[in-house]
C-alpha cells in the first residue's frame, strides 16, 4: 500500500545560539510513498529547503540556517484508494481520522486508550455545546482515569474536521517532547471536565430537591435522578482520584 501527505504542516527552527527563527510551513506539494516514514523524511527534506530560503532571506548575513529541529505540527498520511473517512496514517503513536459535522467522535461508556486533539476544524461536547475544542485542543484525557471508558459523547463540529488519536506510551517513545506538551494540556482538560461535572452534581441535587418538594409521590422521577446523581458523583470521585494520582 502506497501513502500520500494531505494538509501537512512543518515546524522549523535554528539551533544557533540566540537565534529567533521558528517558523512553520505549509507543504502542498502531491508527497507519495511506499510507507508513511518514506512520506514523512521527503515532507521534512522540503520543509527544511523552505526554512533555509526564508531563514537566510532575514538572517543570512549573520548565519545560515543551523542544525534544524523539524516537527510535524499536523497532516494526514492517507492511504492512497482509502476512503476519506477511514483512520489514516497507521502508526502505533498517532492515528487520524477525519469527520463530518455532527459525526460523533467519542462516545460515551466507550473503551479508551487515547488522548485525542483537534488538527482541523472542531468539536464540542454534545451536552455542554459551550465546550468546545478548536485546533491544537485535546480532550478525552479524562477517561484514561475512569475504568479506561469515555465520559462525555464528543461531536465534530464543522465538516472536515480531524483528529489526531494519541497513544501516550508509544508517543512518548517517538516524541517525548509533543507528549509532554499533550499530557500538560491534557490534565487541564481534566479540570475542565471536573468543573463541568461538578456543576451537573449541584443541578442534579437541585432538581432533586425540587421534585421531592413539588410531588413526593412522583417516586419514578426522583429515583431516576438519585440514580444519575449518585452514577456522576462516583465518576467525579474517579477522575478527581485519579488525577491526584497523576
Amino acid at each position: 500500500m502506497a501513502y500520500k501527505l494531505k494538509k501537512g504542516v512543518f515546524k522549523v527552527d535554528c539551533k544557533q545560539p540566540g537565534c529567533p527563527f521558528d517558523y512553520e510551513f505549509e507543504i502542498n506539494q502531491n508527497i507519495m510513498g511506499i510507507t508513511e516514514e518514506d512520506v514523512d523524511s521527503e515532507a521534512k527534506k522540503i520543509a527544511r529547503d523552505m526554512a533555509r530560503i526564508k531563514h537566510d532571506s532575514v538572517y543570512g548575513s549573520k548565519h545560515s540556517l543551523f542544525n534544524p529541529t523539524i516537527r510535524k505540527v499536523s497532516g494526514v498520511y492517507e492511504a492512497i484508494g482509502a476512503k476519506s473517512s477511514a483512520i489514516k496514517y497507521q502508526s502505533e503513536a498517532t492515528k487520524y481520522k477525519e469527520y463530518k459535522k455532527g459525526e460523533m467522535i467519542l462516545q460515551k461508556g466507550d473503551i479508551a486508550t487515547t488522548i485525542c486533539e483537534v488538527v482541523k476544524g472542531a468539536a464540542y461536547v454534545d451536552k455542554n455545546k459551550t465546550r468546545v475544542y478548536k485546533v491544537g485542543d485535546s480532550f478525552g484525557a479524562a477517561a484514561l482515569l475512569v475504568n479506561q471508558t469515555r465520559t462525555a459523547d464528543i461531536v465534530a463540529g464543522e465538516d472536515g474536521t480531524t483528529i489526531a488519536f494519541y497513544n501516550l506510551k508509544e508517543l512518548n517513545n517517538k516524541d517525548p517532547r509533543k507528549a509532554k506538551e499533550l499530557y500538560t494540556e491534557a490534565m487541564e482538560d481534566i479540570f475542565g471536565v471536573i468543573q463541568d461535572m461538578e456543576q451537573l452534581v449541584e443541578k442534579l441535587e437541585n432538581e432533586l430537591e425540587k421534585q421531592t418538594i413539588i410531588n413526593q409521590n412522583r417516586k419514578e422521577r426522583i429515583d431516576e435522578l438519585e440514580r444519575s446523581l449518585l452514577e456522576t458523583k462516583k465518576e467525579l470521585a474517579e477522575i478527581k482520584g485519579g488525577s491526584s494520582f497523576k
